[in-house]
């Protein structure tokens, strides 16, 4: 199989497989299920991956390196240091526009802990996949404090947490309470300033 077959192959397999977990959670999403929505023979899925777990895994990575690029992106688009904390916000602004608020991303997320807690062994290789994201989110925030010479009032992995806690409940409370496709987070982008004026100090 060519170099660029293979990469549309896998694409549409990692499509499906997002598409069956959010609908029907990765227990429902079997092999079967996943070659059915993408319209390949099992041949096809095991030419590319050794189990669903390698899926699973390939496109938490995938999501993973989404994230970080949108972040860096925002950071690389908005941070200025002569306007201080004022272009943080604005960099946190940029990346929450193009950072996904649909319901798909938001349940293929929480299928990720889901799995990761029921099953020890990938407990342990999702625990691994993302302690790499949480460090490349602190780095990232670690550069822009230095470009803004401001040091945190908190330790910055406690600051990170703090962070995507408070993302995920309002992405939760905006799903619970309603059926739209995307999510409102207004609250978040309400509460994100006070939040990171909270953190911050000069150096």
């Amino acid at each position: 199989m060519s170099t660029k077959r293979r990469q549309a192959t896998r694409a549409r397999l990692l499509e499906a497989g997002r598409e069956l977990m959010a609908e029907i959670g990765i227990q429902g999403a079997t092999v079967e299920a996943i070659c059915e929505r993408a319209g390949f023979t099992r041949g096809a899925f095991y030419s590319n991956y050794a189990s669903k777990d390698e899926l699973i895994l390939d496109l938490f990575d995938h999501e993973k390196t989404i994230l970080v690029s949108l972040m860096q992106a925002a950071l690389d688009a908005e941070l200025r240091p002569d306007d201080d904390v004022a272009s943080m916000l604005r960099a946190a602004d940029h990346f929450l526009a193009a950072y996904p608020r649909d319901r798909t991303s938001f349940l293929v997320h929480q299928e990720f802990v889901t799995h990761g807690i029921r099953g020890r062994a990938v407990a342990q290789v999702y625990r691994e996949v993302w302690n790499e994201t949480h460090r490349e989110f602190v780095r990232i925030i670690d550069h822009a404090l230095t470009v803004l010479n401001r040091r945190l009032t908190v330790p910055l992995d406690q600051a990170a947490l703090v962070l995507i806690g408070a993302w995920e409940m309002v992405m939760r409370e905006a799903f619970l309470e309603s059926d739209d496709d995307e999510a409102d987070t207004a609250a978040f982008s309400q509460m994100l300033p006070q939040l990171l004026l909270a953190f911050l100090e000069p150096v």
